[in-house]
């Protein structure tokens, strides 16, 4: 075991691109992480879990990865072990060789970018993304309210909905380094101004970006 992480502590450092010679031959798949242990990795890629093997030749880039090395190496360590860097939830590019199913690297990202619809690949026109500006009057793990022009109004959101705005990259990236998985409810709160966009599925309308415009003085 001490050698396996002292070969996974070399994996993990970051860097800013993986070797080009690793790059040639491999596919590359983006999915939220399901499970991760010292050797292997599963992630979720359009509903299907897909179980990648981790080595020491795996090239991991992920937030917070050169502290956690300097950390692991002050207590004896050869580097940190792959469950020091990433975790389950974290969204996650995987660049892999089909044979054997191993990952040549690994690479964390801010989202997952949901795979088309069966509307859009059938050919059905897309619903019109629309957007609709106010402040923040109710925010909760399954809906935003704002008040707008017209009164208010209300938006369904779930783990497709993305918030943007100055500050919330650092905000998301501290609470994801501590281990925890950021939701709306962290990131947006009553007072905010906001901007959202959205689209009419069926009478819902669904927020699909949360855009802070102003915080609450």
């Amino acid at each position: 075991m001490k050698r396996l992480i002292a070969m996974l502590g070399c994996a993990v450092l970051l860097a800013a691109a993986p070797p080009a010679a690793m790059a040639q031959g491999t596919k590359t798949v983006k999915g939220s992480v399901t499970a991760v242990g010292a050797d292997s990795i599963t992630v979720k890629v359009g509903g299907k879990d897909m179980t990648f093997a981790v080595d020491a030749k795996t090239h991991v880039v992920a937030p917070g990865g050169s502290t956690k090395t300097r950390e692991a190496k002050a207590e004896g360590k050869a580097g940190p072990m792959l469950t020091d860097v990433v975790k389950t939830g974290q969204a996650v590019e995987v660049s892999y060789h089909e044979k054997g199913m191993h990952a040549a690297t690994i690479k964390a990202i801010a989202e997952v970018v949901p795979p088309p619809t069966a509307a859009a690949t059938s050919g059905a026109p897309a619903p019109k993304a629309q957007t609709e500006a106010g402040v923040v009057s109710a925010v909760s793990g399954n809906s935003l309210t704002i008040k707008g022009k017209g009164g208010d109004v209300t938006f369904a959101v779930d783990n497709k909905t993305t918030v943007s705005g100055t500050g919330i990259g650092t905000a998301a990236r501290k609470m994801t380094e501590a281990g925890a998985k950021p939701t709306i409810t962290d990131l947006v709160h009553d007072g905010d101004s906001v901007s959202v966009t959205y689209h009419d599925m069926e009478g819902t309308k669904h927020a699909s970006v949360v855009r802070i415009v102003r915080k609450k003085m």
